[in-house]
């Protein structure tokens, strides 16, 4: 871990700039080894000139703005290294950079080739196999949950999701977007010649010995059709309850939940908030050869051994509450409905758990105690939802710190006092390197607030009470809501306070 010591020398690219007087560049000479650690596109763009590397691989750079630090930054993804920039003026810098590149360019963009980033490249000679392989590829070990192919009126942009931000990676000339866009709907057996209405697809790929499921998307828009990928690696996903990011008491409290002969077990949360994942890790917890666990999800997102899942397709009648009753005709134990979104499947989920079947299902609500008050204004009864609820969970997801570059935050007390912290409290961030893909970040973990259902918060929901009182309850008997377990997470030095004030703005 790096201490305030440190930051000087390694915070040097972002804000220290060597000798702003203009040098002379007329007898540079620059080794391809060198030139080649930056792509030329990258060059263009941020009028960036490569001329030296050191043995620690930091690449030393002229710029014609060497203050600008979004384009520092995006350098420094781009080519995966460290930069140390120096001032040269642009009039000097352009020839330069067509001469060493070995080719003119087009600064307004409208020749553009296409940006590259580390082993991704694309140039006029490189097929469309070749690309549209070599994006997926990187896209698998950057460990990217989806990639976006989205068209525009002069370019084809290429973005990652990685820890939940979209990161641009590469753009390809717009004349070339059909024939991407052709070839990716060929690999998911979609009609390619279908473009007015969206279509979805499937693409199995094995890279390195790892079997990867691809969800293909498409969805027309003005300038074509926009492609998502959702990257779907079963090797990277992690099944273990015990690391997704609950605390001791949390843990035992849903593992005891989940143990239960009978009940709902609720998950909460937005879009993206991680449920599925928690929802994977409670049967893999539980599973067991005799126990019969089903599963009803829209769609599958991954195949776990000795678990009946079911796809639900409401284009062919097979909606969640059908897929639910023809499930409870199969002898389960255990139930898994990928979501509970309207009030038949809300009632058959909740009349299957009051018949000795353990049900664990999600919603979309902001905290815990919000999920009461959804299930009765979706038309069940409370004296239903009282005496069928075990436990509610509500969860989100914030990204955990590099190891490899963390170093001390440096805040004012007024701004730890602002989300209730001590001013004397240390807090960390990520300086950015090589291995996070200079974000400061590499990983993520779940923040949790788990509400059982006790004998007092039941007769709460009996007598219909208002979601602050179910909340207040919850709270005297030991609640750690969402912000508090975020702000432990800070403390800790798991995550950062611009992750945890995203959340807490949301929280609050």
């Amino acid at each position: 871990m790096l201490t305030t010591t440190d930051i000087k020398t390694i915070a040097q690219p972002v804000g220290v700039i060597e000798k702003m007087k203009e040098p002379d560049l007329s007898s540079l000479s620059i080794p391809e080894s060198v030139l080649s650690r930056i792509p030329s596109d990258c060059t263009f763009q941020f009028f960036v000139l490569p001329f030296s590397s050191s043995e620690s691989g930091t690449i030393s750079a002229y710029m014609a703005n060497p203050f600008d630090a979004v384009a520092l930054q995006s350098i420094q993804f781009i080519s995966n290294a460290t930069i140390k920039p120096f001032f040269a003026p642009r009039e000097q810098l352009l020839p330069l950079i067509a001469k060493h590149y070995g080719m003119q360019k087009n600064i307004a963009g409208d020749q553009k080739t296409g940006m590259t980033t580390g082993s991704i490249s694309f140039n006029g000679s490189q097929t469309v196999v070749a690309l549209v392989d070599d994006i997926i590829h990187e896209a698998i070990k950057r460990s990217a949950s989806d990639i976006h192919f989205e068209p525009f009126e002069h370019e084809l942009c290429i973005r990652f999701r990685i820890d939940g931000v979209l990161h641009e990676i590469m753009q390809v000339p717009a004349l070339k977007t059909l024939e991407v866009i052709s070839r990716i709907k060929i690999m998911a057996r979609m009609d390619i010649a279908e473009k007015r209405r969206s279509q979805d697809g499937r693409i199995r790929i094995t890279k390195t010995g790892r079997d990867v499921d691809i969800r293909v998307s498409s969805l027309p828009t003005d300038f074509g059709e926009k492609i998502v990928l959702r990257l779907l690696d079963k090797n990277a996903f992690d099944y273990n309850l015990d690391s997704l990011g609950m605390d001791a008491k949390q843990l035992l409290l849903f593992k005891k939940a989940i143990h239960m002969p009978n009940g709902i077990v609720l998950l909460t949360g937005p879009t993206g908030s991680g449920k599925t994942t928690t929802l994977y890790g409670a049967i893999n917890c539980i599973k067991k050869p005799d126990i019969n666990i089903s599963t009803v999800e829209d769609p599958i997102e991954y195949n776990i051994a000795g678990v009946n899942q079911t796809q639900a397709r409401a284009e062919i009648g097979m909606t969640f509450a059908r897929s639910l009753r023809t499930l409870l005709r199969q002898d389960p134990d255990v139930i898994m409905v990928g979501e509970m979104r309207d009030q038949e499947t809300a009632e058959i989920a909740i009349r299957s758990s009051l018949t000795g079947h353990l049900v664990l299902s999600t919603l979309h609500t902001n905290d815990a105690a919000s999920a009461v008050t959804r299930l009765i204004d979706m038309g069940i009864e409370s004296y239903l939802v009282a005496s069928s609820l075990k436990l509610i969970v509500a969860q989100r997801l914030v990204r955990k710190i590099c190891s490899n570059c963390m170093c001390e935050d440096i805040l004012t007390p007024e701004i730890k006092e602002s989300i209730g912290l001590q001013p004397n409290v240390k807090l960390y961030k990520g300086l950015g390197c090589p291995q996070c893909g200079h974000t400061g970040y590499k990983g993520r973990t779940g923040v949790y607030e788990v509400l059982p259902i006790s004998e007092q918060i039941c007769n709460r929901i009996n007598q219909k009470a208002y979601t602050s009182d179910i909340k207040n309850q919850a709270l005297q008997e030991g609640l750690i809501t969402l912000r508090d377990h975020a702000l432990a997470k800070l403390t800790s030095g798991i995550t950062s306070f611009e992750e945890v004030q995203r959340e807490i703005s949301v929280l609050s």
